[in-house]
């Protein structure tokens, strides 16, 4: 291991290896960063890999980690022990893929990397309800805010009318599954499916039109939607396909990725909760990730990377000015 005590604004950083050989990418470390800043605040990151874990197995792990580190039992927060039986979520016996996923298609990530700058952008209580408001009554928060947020890419991109703009949609399957998968379980249990819209719809369209093509992205992953996933992908792998590998997102495109309901200004390391948590890197241009606030009362948050020269008009259409 390595222990360096720095301060300043320097980092402080432990491997899990003895003999780490770069710090660079390394599949045999696990690095956690520390770094003092000078007004006395602390940031804390640390890098996992998403074969090991989704959004939800690292937060119930950071969880887990700052219970232990305030001196409690571990078992006070997650009475049972993780689970890892990767075999709940094997594919089939031959695997057949029930329904078409052309979100894995490398075809539909065919972008180019773009430089790009990430902002927080604050929802007051007030703004989400307005939003709300043009939809359907009963709209789920994420619904109604990525359906807002992908008009307004649209109108900072200047996209043209007649081209079609794809959003991902990231569904987290625990709770779909039949059997439902353990609620201790640790692991990666996302799946991924895809709306495609006229860009021409998405600005002219009530925004209530939007946000129910979203909704009905997100309920149509059941049980039978995410056996033909994993079936899609155990075939893919098999013919040496890179389906689920592709980076880049074309302009056209959006991801927009829900932490809302997970416990994630719960890390307390003895010094109270973090005022700010967030990933430390986002995925390209045109990702984004949809948060509570610290305070509940707050609203939440969007966090979007976007290419710099857009960013002006973006933020004029997100805030209705």
């Amino acid at each position: 291991q390595r222990d360096c005590q720095l301060k300043g604004g320097q980092m402080v950083e432990v491997f899990t290896d003895k003999q780490p050989k770069s710090r660079g990418r390394s599949t045999t470390t696990s690095p956690i960063e520390v770094t003092f800043l000078k007004c006395g605040g602390v940031a804390v990151g640390t890098g996992m890999h998403h074969v090991t874990m989704d959004g939800a197995g690292a937060i119930q792990f950071i969880r887990t980690w700052t219970t232990l580190a305030r001196g409690l039992d571990a078992a006070s927060v997650h009475p049972s022990p993780p689970v890892h039986d990767r075999t709940v979520l094997r594919a089939r016996s031959p695997p057949h893929a029930t329904f078409e996923h052309p979100v894995y298609s490398p075809s539909n990530l065919n972008g180019l990397p773009r430089p790009f700058v990430t902002r927080v952008y604050a929802v007051s209580p007030k703004l989400l309800a307005g939003i709300k408001s043009s939809c359907a009554p009963g709209v789920s928060t994420y619904c109604a805010l990525t359906a807002h947020l992908w008009r307004a890419m649209c109108v900072a991109r200047g996209l043209a009318p007649d081209a079609e703009s794809r959003l991902r949609v990231p569904a987290n399957i625990r709770q779909r599954l039949r059997p439902q998968l353990p609620a201790n379980y640790f692991g990666n249990a996302i799946v991924r499916d895809l709306v495609t819209v006229r860009v021409g719809d998405v600005l002219s369209q009530p925004l209530g039109f939007v946000a129910e093509r979203i909704k009905r992205a997100v309920a149509r992953v059941d049980d039978a939607f995410v056996r033909s996933v994993i079936d899609y992908l155990e075939v893919e792998s098999e013919k040496g396909s890179q389906a689920a590998r592709g980076q880049f997102m074309p302009e056209t495109d959006l991801w927009v990725v829900s932490w809302l309901g997970m416990p994630i200004h719960d890390a307390d390391f003895g010094w109270g909760c973090p005022k700010f948590v967030a990933p430390a890197q986002m995925f390209g241009s045109g990702t984004a990730y949809v948060t509570q606030a610290p305070d509940k009362d707050d609203g939440v948050s969007v966090l979007f990377a976007l290419e710099p020269e857009y960013l002006q008009c973006f933020e004029k259409a997100f805030y209705g000015e």
